[in-house]
């Protein structure tokens, strides 16, 4: 399947959404976020980077890489080079939902917590120390 490069166009229109300063094509961030070939297939790099807050961003960016035939990776965290990074497909959108880092829901009784993909496993322990 052939896919579209993120046009100049379409980096303004992500700017829009989710602000200047979450939207980058630098090369060395882009890097950084790089698919480093593990399990033997080749590193690739996404085009540019969006770094959403929140679901309706997340909606919004989905719409426009659709309809603009543009691949999305979305990463939350395992961004560290091992079995929990990132299948980067070749150009296209990495989405970086580490932004979205609230605790949702804690059901002490059920046993169980709502979160949003950027959070962090800190973060939790920090939550219950302060709620104990």
């Amino acid at each position: 399947m052939s896919y579209n490069h993120v046009t100049p166009d379409v980096v303004k229109t992500l700017e829009s959404i989710v602000g200047k300063e979450y939207v980058s094509s630098d090369v060395a961030m882009r890097h950084s976020y790089l698919s480093r070939g593990i399990m033997g297939l080749e590193a690739t790099i996404a085009e540019v980077i969006v770094r959403p807050r929140y679901v309706e961003e997340v909606r919004k960016i989905l719409i426009i890489a659709n309809e603009n035939h543009i691949p999305v990776t979305p990463a939350a965290g395992g961004l560290s080079g091992g079995y929990a990074a990132p299948l980067i497909q070749p150009g296209g959108i990495l989405l970086d939902l580490s932004r979205m880092d609230r605790i949702i829901e804690v059901n002490t009784e059920a046993r169980y917590v709502v979160l949003e993909p950027g959070v962090r496993s800190g973060k939790v322990w920090a939550y219950f120390r302060k709620a104990m």
